[in-house]
């Protein structure tokens, strides 16, 4: 967990690899937790191996995943009767928390560009109800799939208009740049239903947190600015991508999504959406589709614009 919160790491090192060898390294320095977890023996639900975890960092699988149910329930209204679509569900760690906390009307559905994670997924987590179900997505990534045939911008998802409650980006958006990501926020505009929130994870970029990178307080330097966007590495841009607050707020706006901005520690902050350092590293944005008396829920600490 230390050296992935290093700026030197994620800014410097891992965007200079190629491709092949971040990936590799990525095995390398995990398989030495795959043993001691092997050493140890059975410990809880079953849990991917972390060397080919592609999404997560060196944390516990299951607590990790039922801390974020919990912040789910507190910023976003989850229930255990609600429809969730998971976007980028990678290898299960909501999904695991989800398939024994759903009662026979609530479902979850996840999709992931990475076969793999698709593949153990399917394999291992199995809703109480049969509503627990996983989607493989062949959309093209130049980081995470850079085979795939279907370009983001060209890929409508597998859903009707209207079916969730409740749909999640864990640091989807943070791969993912904005002709792209404005396409995804359209089909979840459209599969959500009226009154029904969206719960995704940035790097905001403000006056404040641009500050803290030069600081070198944060965990990610944008160093490569493009107008409403800044990645880590114009080489490996979907590397790591943050966004300004108020392109993100406006192009809500423009899908007619009413959001409120709960701040990560990832530049230095203390979290204001979640004390556990297992889920409050980026930014939360929690937008509501309207159509529906419903109101946000309210938290104490979010905090207002700063810039």
């Amino acid at each position: 967990m230390w050296l992935i919160h290093q700026q030197w790491f994620s800014s410097k090192l891992l965007p200079a690899m190629p491709r092949r060898l971040r990936w590799l390294a990525r095995s390398i320095y995990l398989k030495p937790v795959d043993l001691a977890d092997r050493l140890r023996g059975p410990n809880g639900p079953v849990a991917p191996p972390r060397a080919h975890n592609a999404s997560g960092s060196v944390i516990d699988f299951e607590a990790s995943g039922s801390a974020e149910r919990g912040v789910l329930g507190d910023l976003a209204g989850l229930t255990p009767s609600s429809r969730v679509l998971d976007v980028g569900c990678g290898m299960g760690r909501l999904a695991a928390a989800m398939s024994s906390f759903l009662d026979a009307t609530g479902s979850y559905d996840g999709f992931d560009i990475i076969p793999d994670a698709i593949k153990w997924c399917s394999d291992n987590i199995i809703g109480r109800h049969d509503n627990v179900h996983f989607w493989h997505a062949d959309v093209r990534n130049g980081e995470y799939n850079p085979q795939g045939k279907i370009e983001a911008v060209e890929f409508r998802f597998p859903f009707n208009d209207e079916s969730f409650d409740l749909v999640v980006l864990d640091s989807v958006f943070t791969h993912m740049l904005p002709t792209d990501m404005e396409h995804y926020l359209g089909e979840i505009t459209r599969v959500l239903k009226p009154g029904g929130k969206c719960f995704a994870t940035y790097y905001l970029l403000t006056e404040e947190t641009r500050k803290l990178m030069l600081l070198k307080d944060s965990t990610v330097n944008f160093k490569q600015h493009f107008g409403s966007y800044s990645v880590t590495s114009a080489k490996v841009p979907e590397l790591a991508v943050g966004y300004d607050e108020r392109y993100i707020e406006e192009l809500y706006a423009q899908f007619g999504l009413t959001s409120e901005r709960h701040p990560g520690f990832w530049c230095g902050q203390q979290s204001r959406w979640s004390p556990d350092s297992r889920t409050g590293l980026q930014d939360v944005l929690v937008a509501m589709k309207p159509g529906s008396s419903a109101k946000m829920p309210q938290r104490k600490f979010v905090q207002s614009r700063n810039d």
